[in-house]
Order: C-alpha cells, then sequence, then structure tokens
C-alpha cells in the first residue's frame, strides 16, 4: 500500500478471496478471469481504484455491473472482518 493511505479512510478494506468467490459465482471461475480479478481488487485494496477498474472493464467483454458485484463483496468482506490482508 502506498504511503499515506490509511485502511477504512482513504482506501477501501478488500478481501480478495470474497472477491474472487463472487466473481466464480458470476461464471468468472476460469484461471484467466480469476487472476484478472484478483489483480483487479489488489489494485483497488492499494488505492489504484481507476487502474483496478479500467483492468477489469478491458479485459474480455467484461461488464461494470459484475466489477461492481465482485467489488463490493470483498469490501463488505473486508469491513466484516477487518481488512484481511
Amino acid at each position: 500500500m502506498r504511503p499515506g493511505l490509511i485502511v477504512g479512510v482513504n482506501v477501501d478494506p478488500v478481501d480478495v478471496g470474497a472477491g474472487l468467490r463472487m466473481a466464480a459465482r458470476l461464471g468468472y471461475d476460469d484461471p484467466a478471469a480469476q487472476m484478472v480479478v484478483e489483480h483487479s481488487l489488489l489494485r483497488w485494496k492499494r488505492g489504484e481504484e481507476e487502474s483496478g477498474e479500467r483492468l477489469w472493464l478491458s479485459e474480455y467483454p467484461r461488464d461494470l455491473t459484475s466489477w461492481k458485484a465482485i467489488l463490493a463483496a470483498a469490501i463488505n468482506a473486508g469491513r466484516s472482518a477487518g481488512d484481511p490482508s
């Protein structure tokens, strides 16, 4: 994480595993899609929100609705668990 970022203050707590599970439920369960989900969520977790979202949308014909569901699951689980890293 970049200096100056504080989880829960100016960067979201993200549980990457929860995001990966949501992606699989939405049909993105192949290894390539899971790798893109993981990398996108890790970027978001580092405070690189725009680049994480752009990465997701640039790979294959992915949609914004799926990304928002994946991200919501990851952030919700991160908040519930106290940001597991």
